[in-house]
């Protein structure tokens, strides 16, 4: 779409240099200098126009650049935010090796001063049972659906 612009731009132009290029060479001199400065003035405004599309397409390329390495940085950020994270897991998971480690010996302690005193090695011995509140008789209610 640039290009049309720019052939649109410089076919007016050569179009206004051919029409004044005969009337140059058949006018008088006042006539002449009018023509040139017209000229002069027409080839300044198409190269302004030139050169604002230019700074104008280098301000596009700039913001589309900044824009490329606030997405990078962001992607920096969010990668070290994850690196982070998988870290603190990492440590988090020690953490639980050590518990269970830590309970595994309580428990082979625990299993070591069972087999000592001699309980649950004989048979008919009983090795007393905790109880957690009162207990409670569950009633059993038949409501034609069979045995619960």
């Amino acid at each position: 779409m640039n290009i049309w612009k720019r052939a649109i731009a410089g076919t007016t132009m050569a179009a206004m240099l051919a029409a004044a290029a005969p009337s140059a060479a058949l006018a008088d001199g006042a006539a002449s200098t009018r023509n040139i400065l017209l000229g002069a003035g027409v080839a300044t405004y198409l190269i302004i126009q030139h050169n604002r599309k230019v700074h104008e397409r280098y301000a596009q390329d700039a913001r589309q650049q900044a824009a490329l390495q606030s997405e990078n940085s962001n992607m920096q950020a969010a990668y070290n935010s994850e690196r982070s994270a998988y870290s603190n897991a990492q440590a988090e998971i020690v953490d639980l090796k050590r518990e269970v480690a830590y309970q595994h010996s309580v428990i082979v302690q625990q299993r070591r001063q069972t087999a000592m005193t001699g309980f649950g090695s004989q048979p008919g011995t009983r090795v007393a049972a905790a109880t957690y509140g009162p207990s409670r008789q569950v009633s059993m209610v038949n409501y034609g659906w069979g045995k619960i």
